[in-house]
């Protein structure tokens, strides 16, 4: 709104005043300096009326799309709408238009018999300028025209967002007395419990939330029979070895020697919860630990983020952390340390801000015992906290701790468990005459041009948005922020030849999901000190919309088979028949001796995988006591070749068979075996 106290008085009501310019011109609300007093005047009149009527259509053009169920799908995927019906469409839009302004221009013309001067609605105008888009809530609120096209989706969600931004940063910079007076009472009402722990009840609330939807539907998952030998068998098999004495031994990844795994990971850290997984020693105790520190994941980042930008601004950048697409798709990707990770990095940040350096210890360490990469974006952090001045005696420790971490696991103790697991995912980086990591960190320092010609892509494109567009781009806006992405450049960006590092529904996403919301907690604060509070709630609501409108469409929230987990879209149901094949499952399960060895086919491996001598049917059968196996799971690899070997060899007899499922038993007797191959087809 354009400020009159530095201009002259109004010609209207001293009609023989000459005109003056404006001694100290302000800038108007488009950023323009007004001229003379007259033309400001005309000025608020011509955006007054424009705003009216951009107003009315946007809340026309709402109305018809939110209504409109039957022509709005076609309309927005395929531009589908007979020409009488257009028309109607736009004229109507038309005459909101022509409606609204007039009823503004009426508006002004009565408030100028009350002598309130021409500029008195133009503060409403921009107040409820927002709705000039709020077209896009019905747009992108809606699933089939989207459906498949998350190109288009990603790419029109981010173009509606600077509008967006726009209007409601003019919107909060010109709320109107009467409003601001509602809003206090409203306030004042709550009391002073509420608005003293509301936001962190609400963060309470969202966490528990999030824990218990997403342990329930990854249990359900679980028994659909959709998880697999890798990785949620690899990683309750670990567990179960632990519990024995055998750590960092895995049968699955690494049969011939099981204790060479830690040449594939160092997943040190999912031991602290071995009393928790020695209680009950299932599968399904991980899928619930996992979701249930994910969702726990909002109180650090919340806490973090509340000394900055207040209470309830973090406490909706911590809900739009807990609707993070890529976090979903991460956590329904079986169980995986990198995600486990994340919530000791929030609290990590969080001791080191407060001061609270036993829990910041406590909290560095676990996290980066997690996995062998996760010490990388700890030395970041640690740099960034030296770098900054804030806490840097404490950063130093933690970033050369977290660097000779790494480089002690990385390139000595997993190397000298032999070759690397995924020797080939980074092959186009290799310096000539060498491979492995050390190779591609060579070419990245020395050919850096190189390096991003190869990792710049439609692929690497779409992956960032898919990262960045529920963050409303806020990570982008200082410089210093792009600290944050190089952790998720380095573990993804660079991969070249292993297609899950740039998709979005696996566990590398969270190489970027804590550092993105730290940063955006800290640009947030950035762009309040310095651009005001009005300029961050604007950027702080576009980015609860942006993450409102990605997790509809591809969040797990919606429970629609659109959400993905790895490969595969996640189907919420649990049909009768699924229960009763789970229910199969355990029976045939039951007749197995505990303890003994096993080797499974791919869906039905996680569920023994309290059996510390696991093995997967898909790499051979390993002269185990049991082979476990679905008809239905015969497809993968060496599967069907590997279990009528051992059938056909007569050295195993079936035990018991129920629905798909076999278990056969070394030793047993054979006489059987001819039935099954030749209705398994092995």
């Amino acid at each position: 709104m354009a400020d009159s106290t530095n201009v002259t008085p109004d010609p209207e009501s001293s009609p023989g005043a000459e005109r003056q310019p404006i001694a100290d011109p302000v800038p108007g609300p488009l950023g323009v300096l007004p001229g003379t007093l007259q033309e400001n005047l005309l000025g608020a009149i011509a955006r007054t009326v424009t705003l009216a009527g951009l107003i009315a259509a946007g809340v026309t053009a709402t109305a018809q799309l939110t209504a409109g169920k039957a022509w709005v799908p076609g309309f927005i995927r395929e531009n589908d709408l007979g020409m009488a019906a257009r028309m109607l469409f736009l004229g109507s839009l038309g005459v909101s238009l022509l409606l609204g302004a007039a009823i503004a221009a009426g508006l002004l013309l009565w408030g100028r018999r009350r002598n309130w001067g021409a500029t008195w609605l133009e503060p409403w105008c921009w107040w409820l300028s927002p709705l000039i888009v709020a077209a896009v809530f019905p747009i992108f609120l809606r699933f089939t025209p989207w459906q498949d096209r998350h190109a288009d989706l990603l790419l029109c969600v981010a173009g509606t967002l600077f509008p967006l931004e726009f209007l409601l940063r003019r919107s909060f910079g010109a709320v109107p007395a009467p409003v601001s007076r509602v809003t206090a009472r409203i306030v004042q009402l709550l009391g002073a419990f509420l608005r003293r722990r509301g936001p962190l009840l609400l963060v309470l609330a969202g966490s528990l939330a999030y824990a218990i939807f997403m342990s329930f539907y990854m249990v359900r998952w679980h028994h659909k029979l959709r998880t697999h030998a890798f990785d949620l068998g690899i990683n309750a098999n670990l567990m179960s070895g632990g519990l024995v004495g055998k750590f960092l031994h895995s049968t699955i990844v690494m049969p011939e020697d099981p204790s060479r795994y830690i040449n594939n990971h160092a997943k040190i850290g999912g031991y602290g919860f071995l009393p928790i997984y020695a209680l009950f020693p299932r599968a399904e105790t991980l899928l619930i630990i996992e979701s249930t520190l994910l969702g726990l994941g909002a109180l650090p980042l919340f806490a973090f983020a509340r000394r900055r930008m207040g209470e309830l601004s973090a406490a909706f950048l911590a809900l739009a952390y807990l609707c993070y697409h890529p976090m979903h798709g991460a956590n329904f990707y079986e169980v995986n340390h990198v995600p486990m990770a994340c919530p000791f990095i929030f609290a990590t940040l969080w001791a080191a801000d407060t001061r609270r350096w036993g829990w910041f210890t406590f909290f560095a360490i676990w996290g980066g015992l997690m996995r062998e990469d996760v010490p990388v974006g700890l030395a970041i952090v640690g740099t960034v906290l030296v770098l900054s001045g804030h806490r840097p005696k404490q950063g130093l420790v933690l970033a050369l701790v977290s660097t000779a971490w790494f480089g002690f696991l990385r390139f000595y103790v997993m190397n000298q468990a032999g070759e690397w697991w995924f020797p080939n995912m980074y092959r186009e980086l290799w310096a000539p005459g060498q491979t492995g990591f050390v190779s591609v960190i060579k070419t990245l320092v020395s050919n850096p041009v190189f390096t991003l010609a190869k990792v710049s892509g439609r692929t690497q494109l779409l992956y960032l948005l898919h990262l960045l567009v529920p963050l409303a781009f806020v990570p982008t806006r200082r410089w210093w922020a792009f600290a944050g992405f190089i952790p998720g450049a380095l573990f993804t960006l660079l991969g070249t030849k292993y297609a899950p590092l740039t998709m979005y529904s696996f566990q590398y996403t969270m190489h970027w999901t804590p550092y993105l919301f730290v940063g955006a907690a800290l640009v947030l604060s950035a762009i309040e000190r310095e651009e005001g509070s009005a300029r961050m709630r604007a950027a702080l609501t576009t980015v609860c919309v942006a993450s409102l409108f990605m997790t509809y469409q591809l969040g797990a929230f919606p429970r629609r088979d659109t959400m993905r987990g790895g490969y595969d879209h996640i189907d919420f149901t649990y049909s009768a028949e699924e229960r009763e094949r789970y229910a199969a499952l355990r029976e045939v399960i039951s007749h197995m001796r505990k303890g003994a060895s096993v080797t499974a086919t791919e869906n039905i491996a996680p569920h023994v995988a309290d059996h510390v001598y696991l093995y997967a049917m898909r790499q051979g059968t390993y002269g185990c006591e049991y082979l476990l196996a679905s008809s239905r799971e015969l497809r993968l690899q060496r599967t069907k070749p590997s279990l009528g070997e051992a059938l056909r060899g007569k050295g195993y007899g079936l035990v018991f068979q129920k629905a798909d499922f076999a278990l056969f038993q070394r030793g047993a007797d054979p006489s059987k075996n001819a039935k099954i191959i030749s209705e398994w087809a092995l």
